[in-house]
Parts: structure tokens; sequence; C-alpha cells
């Protein structure tokens, strides 16, 4: 991306089926002529994974901007409950009625989970959203450290970046796609601190439910 202003790369199109909202004047290479032409990293993803391209993957934002990008189409009281709960130790399975994100969803669309991890440093500078799943194979357990990774994933990437180790557990997962017709949030996943999480909500006038 630095190099886009500096000339030293040129775009010609998206490979995906939709323009992508970081250069929404750029058209796809269908629109270019090759029609029916649909092609992303994040089918890339699915496949060197092995993962089946029913189940949803998790997109990552980092900026405010994003997030707030996400949250904007969304109900008052989703957002305030998203808003107490990222940027944290969880997952928000929120709806996605632009389809800006439907890639991800693998065979539920109009819906999508939603992280916004607290970090620091560089990772910070992306402006971009991110697709993520976990680096393990298909129903391993999830890796603490870059060494816990499964060595066949680790040559697949063209990169591999070490954070040090990780907490070991994984973040909660909520379903607040109905809090906008007035139902609680059902808690999928419990992660490191449920009780942080239901205050959390509380303090938004939400309930928590578990699934």
């Amino acid at each position: 991306l630095p190099f886009i202003p500096e000339r030293r790369v040129k775009l010609i199109a998206f490979t995906g089926s939709r323009r992508g909202a970081s250069f929404p004047v750029l058209p796809t290479v269908s629109e270019s002529g090759g029609l029916g032409y649909d092609y992303s990293s994040w089918v890339a993803l699915y496949a060197l994974k092995g993962r089946p391209r029913t189940q949803p993957c998790q997109v990552l934002v980092y900026t405010e901007a994003l997030l707030a990008e996400a949250l904007a189409p969304l109900d008052d009281v989703t957002v305030r409950a998203v808003r107490a709960l990222l940027p944290g130790q969880v997952t928000c399975i929120i709806l996605d009625p632009g389809g800006r994100y439907a890639p991800a969803t693998g065979d539920q669309p109009g819906a999508v989970g939603l992280r916004a991890p607290k970090m620091e440093g560089a990772i910070l500078l992306l402006d971009i959203p991110l697709v993520a799943t976990s680096a393990n194979d298909p129903g391993g357990p999830d890796p603490a450290a870059i060494e816990d990774v499964p060595v066949r994933l680790q040559g697949l990437g063209p990169q591999s970046l070490d954070v040090g180790p990780l907490p070991g557990t994984a973040s909660a997962v909520l379903d607040l796609r109905g809090l906008g017709r007035g139902d609680p949030a059902v808690l999928i996943r419990p992660g490191p601190d449920p009780g942080d999480v239901r205050r959390r909500l509380r303090s938004t006038g939400v309930d928590l439910v578990h699934r």
C-alpha cells in the first residue's frame, strides 16, 4: 500500500466479485472484461488450510475507523454493546446487511464474526479488514506459540510473524444479531472472563444468556 502513492505499484483491478471498500473506484476483473472472474485471497485462505468453504471465518479490524465502518449500518443497541466489548478478547457475531464481508460468512450470509483485538505497534497501521482463521489443522488444538503451528501450515504462507506466546484461552464468542429486535446476547464460547463480558453488556442494558 505505501508504494501506491509513490506510483511504484499500479493497481489494475480487484480479482474478487465486487469492488473493494479501500479503493471503490477500482473496477473488478469481471467489469474490465473478464466476465465471471472471481478469485480473492479469502479463497486462498480456505484452500491453504483445508477449511470447508461452508464454515465462516472471522474478520479482524485494528483501527477505530474500520470498527466504526463495520458498525455504521447497525442499530444503536448493537453498536453500544459492541463498543462496550471491543477492542478486547471477544468475537462479536453481528449482522452484515450490506454483504461487505460476504466471502468470510461461509454458508450463512448476512452476518459476520467481528474482532478488534487490543494490539500495539505497527499492526495498528493496517487500515484494511483482515480475514483470519486459527493457525491449526481443521479440528486441531489452537496453537499458543509459533512452534505449535503445524509445519504444513508454516510453509504455506509467505511470512510468519511471531509476536510472542498467546495466553492460551480462546476469545469469547457472542451472538449479537438479535439485539436490534430486543433479544438478549447469546454466549457461544465463554472466553477468558465471562463475568467481565456480562458486566460490560449490562452497562449498556443488554442481557446475556448461554446457548
